[in-house]
């Protein structure tokens, strides 16, 4: 690789291009060869990570880095190298350390990538390395983290005027804004996003959020423009594999998912496009929820893939996505298992959407599920509505998370949860709590 294409890949990386970057260096890796610790190859790899190909990534590590599973490990192999670590070297060996789950050591290697940077002036590079932080901060459940270091890409982007950056980083903020309840803050961010947005691929990336918001605020028109035929266009004929991923999330939000359509065709596309890839959590999550069966499962067990002990969104997502194909396949005790585990995980984590969407599944069909006890005194007998309250209480929902899975005020449910009380003659909400107290038995 000569010094031309260095710098091409370089010009690339500040135009937000990651895709066409990565491409041009493992080109040109794969045409001159080269030992594995060679620098060219070492820049490839930084790039795969910089955009979050953890497949292809691999293909690039050198023995040593990849058998790596501490931050001493990581060290040791710094010390083999000549001169000092690259930025693109740090945030290599910090996907490298999020495959053994140590959060920390992820996070301070982000940390030194996003810091070698600056002093490298690769700016790019520096807001890279944050939003690769923020990303496997979400992974983990650390959403505090993933916050400030989004904020800090945000300034960063404007500083040095990469507007491309700056769009890929407020859609990043604005999803977990959303994720977390924050509407308003998201829908401010994805505002400034859209302004700086610049091609297609960049627009695909910020239509999951654009089209959720637009659902949630029951707006019809923006929804079908987040879901334009340019989106989809995106979702079926796009190189650039997470821009793809990101237009089908959009696609499938919408809820128009139907056999045999372009948006299957779609989902099929991304999830053979997408497996075991980090940046495509909720496409699998969503394809157990929608997707034919064939792609129900393949969504579902690629999260399993996904799942280790510190990856707790990914966790979420699994037991979210099998409690769906559960649903699915009639298996009523199990799937009301996962959607209730689903939904503490979610819960503690901070992702009120999610959670939402799980406690939303607890509650489906439940007359059929949880039919009225023969022989029960109609003083006590809970109705449907009551039922659903009481059943997300003993799932550890507050009156707020209740009332945001069934759609009504929280002074709704403190009338149900009173009448509940009345009925059962039971004390405090506590009570309903206990599973002898309840009336789905």
């Amino acid at each position: 690789m000569d010094v031309a294409d260095e710098e091409q890949a370089e010009q690339l990386i500040a135009r937000c291009r990651l895709a066409e970057a990565a491409a041009r260096l493992a080109a040109a890796c794969h045409d001159e060869g080269g030992d594995a610790e060679g620098s060219r190859k070492r820049l490839c790899a930084g790039v795969y990570a910089l955009l979050g190909d953890d497949r292809n990534l691999a293909g690039f590590v050198a023995p040593q880095l990849l058998a790596s599973r501490s931050a001493a490990a990581v060290a040791s192999h710094f010390e083999s190298l000549e001169g000092e670590p690259a930025s693109h070297d740090y945030l290599t060996a910090a996907v490298v350390l999020s495959w053994a789950t140590d959060a920390t050591g992820v996070y301070e290697l982000c940390r030194s990538a996003h810091d070698r940077a600056l002093v490298e002036k690769r700016f790019a590079f520096a807001v890279g390395s944050l939003e690769r932080l923020a990303h496997h901060a979400i992974l983990f459940g650390d959403l505090e983290i993933a916050r400030n270091a989004l904020e800090e890409a945000l300034r960063l982007a404007l500083l040095h005027r990469l507007s491309e950056w700056f769009s890929r980083s407020a859609g990043a903020a604005a999803r977990l804004a959303f994720d977390a309840g924050d509407s308003e803050r998201a829908g401010e961010l994805l505002a400034r996003a859209r302004m700086h947005a610049r091609n297609p691929e960049a627009i695909a990336l910020l239509a999951p959020v654009g089209a959720a918001l637009a659902i949630d605020a029951g707006d019809d028109e923006a929804a079908a423009a987040w879901t334009a035929p340019e989106i989809l266009e995106t979702a079926l004929g796009s190189l650039d594999t997470e821009s793809a991923i990101a237009a089908t999330v959009a696609l499938l939000s919408t809820r128009a998912f139907v056999p045999g359509s372009s948006i299957a065709t779609a989902l099929r596309r991304a999830l053979l496009r997408s497996s075991g890839a980090t940046y495509a959590v909720e496409l699998f999550s969503l394809a157990a929820r929608y997707g034919e069966i064939e792609e129900a499962r393949l969504g579902a067990d690629a999260l399993n893939a996904l799942v280790a002990p510190n990856r707790k969104y990914c966790k979420g997502h699994a037991l979210l996505a099998r409690a769906h194909l559960l649903f699915r396949g009639g298996e009523r005790a199990a799937w009301i298992d996962h959607a209730g585990d689903a939904a503490r995980a979610f819960s503690a984590m901070g992702m009120r959407r999610w959670m939402n969407e799980a406690m939303l599944l607890l509650v489906r069909q439940e007359n059929e599920i949880f039919p009225r006890r023969r022989g029960r005194p109609m003083g006590s007998a809970l109705t449907g509505r009551e039922q659903q309250v009481a059943h997300l209480i003993r799932r550890g929902a507050r009156n707020r998370e209740v009332a945001a899975a069934l759609q009504i005020s929280e002074h709704t449910v403190e009338r149900h949860v009173s009448s509940i009380l009345g009925r059962l003659g039971l004390r405090s909400r506590w009570q309903i709590a206990d599973p002898k107290n309840g009336s789905e038995h």
